[in-house]
């Protein structure tokens, strides 16, 4: 329940990211800008309601950014997006690769961190 919860919520940064981002011209350093942005936003809220990170919060969080980015993309250029020039679709694979490196990578982290440490209470 808490994992469908938390991929909800990242859809929904995504989109009220695409929102506001789409007002801007999406493309150059903007929409790498952007990209950043909203792929740190979308997989920050996946992450911090699951309390986890993993393969399905990562590949959320990525499908998330890109759809959010294509979606400002498509309101940026006027409902058309054989205008966006070729940075734009590149920002859109750069926000869906931090999105989803930023859900995966603190899960692989914890978990080599989470053995419990040996002790010898038992031991007599």
């Amino acid at each position: 329940m808490r994992r469908n919860l938390a991929i909800l919520a990242g859809f929904a940064v995504a989109a009220f990211g695409a929102v506001i981002l789409g007002e801007y011209r999406f493309g150059g350093f903007t929409a790498f800008a952007s990209a950043l942005i909203l792929g740190l936003f979308a997989s920050e809220a996946v992450v911090s309601v699951a309390r986890t990170g993993g393969r399905v919060e990562a590949s959320a969080s990525a499908l998330a950014a890109a759809g959010g980015l294509v979606w400002a993309a498509w309101i940026s250029w006027g409902h058309r997006l054989d205008l966006m020039p070729v940075q734009g679709w590149a920002a859109v694979v750069f926000g869906a690769a931090v999105g989803g490196l930023r859900a995966w990578w603190p899960a692989r982290a914890a978990r080599s961190r989470l053995a419990p440490p040996r002790t010898d209470a038992g031991a007599t």
